[in-house]
């Protein structure tokens, strides 16, 4: 089976916004549903909510930026941006049902005036030459091969003097990750990057790289991240991945990084 077939396997599952809805107390489908409260849920990404709110405090946002979402999951992200800063986000996304969930869960919200979702690949954006403002990629990078074509169709949709923002796991030190992981279940599927391969990277896709910073004390010092919230999405077998997520990092191996770069 292809890299691309596995991954979409892998964020795949059935009634996934009935699940998310069910376990923040909404699934009466009466009223809307708080932007907040999905995110338990829908900000699958180490840190949560509050590493979002501080990724998108990096980019300069207001009710006139077109924002890109690359590897947008459910869509929790897209939301935050659009409920904090109303500007209009195109959310992309390999996994049709996380697309799905994120439609779905957007209706609930009452967003879907500002947010755009399509299933595409990372490498080959569904967008126009120069059609965002600014561009997240929030742990996503750990499942793509060759991170040097997503940041280039990431540069090609973004106008000049952009804002890119990137929060991914990254390599950090020596060691043999354990697996699962939440993003793979094994090597085969898990394209981990130093910092320093993702600033060359983005310099060849013709980025100037603003800032990297490793964000393991922020993430120590916050609210922490129940796995059983996570589990609502992936199943009780994610309270592993979870651990040994946290297992790398706390041994040197794994660190999560937040890269600031400019088009």
């Amino acid at each position: 089976m292809a890299a691309n077939d596995r991954i979409r396997e892998h964020y795949a599952g059935r009634d996934l916004a009935d699940r998310i809805l069910a376990a923040a107390g909404a699934d009466d489908e009466s009223g809307a549903v708080p932007v907040d409260a999905l995110a338990p849920y829908d900000e699958l990404h180490a840190g949560g909510l509050a590493t979002t709110l501080y990724l998108l405090s990096r980019l300069e946002l207001d009710a006139g930026t077109a924002l890109l979402d690359v590897g947008c999951g459910l869509g929790g992200s897209s939301r935050v941006a659009a409920d904090r800063h109303g500007c209009p986000v195109t959310g992309v996304d390999l996994s049709p049902d996380f697309v799905a969930a994120a439609r779905a869960l957007t209706t609930r919200v009452g967003l879907s005036h500002l947010l755009r979702f399509e299933v595409g690949q990372a490498e080959q954006l569904p967008c126009d030459d120069a059609s965002h403002d600014r561009a997240v990629m929030i742990h996503v990078g750990m499942n793509l091969p060759d991170k040097a074509a997503t940041f280039a169709e990431v540069h090609r949709v973004l106008r000049p003097g952009g804002l890119f923002g990137l929060h991914d796991q990254m390599r950090v030190g020596p060691g043999d990750l354990p697996y699962p992981q939440p993003w793979a279940v094994d090597d085969e599927t898990s394209f981990l990057a130093s910092p320093s391969a993702y600033v060359d990277a983005l310099a060849a896709a013709g980025f100037e790289v603003l800032s990297v910073e490793d964000r393991r004390a922020a993430l120590a010092a916050g609210p922490g991240e129940p796995a059983e919230d996570r589990a609502v999405v992936f199943g009780p077998a994610f309270v592993e991945r979870m651990a040994n997520r946290m297992a790398a990092t706390r041994a040197g191996i794994l660190a999560p990084v937040v890269v600031l770069a400019r088009a």
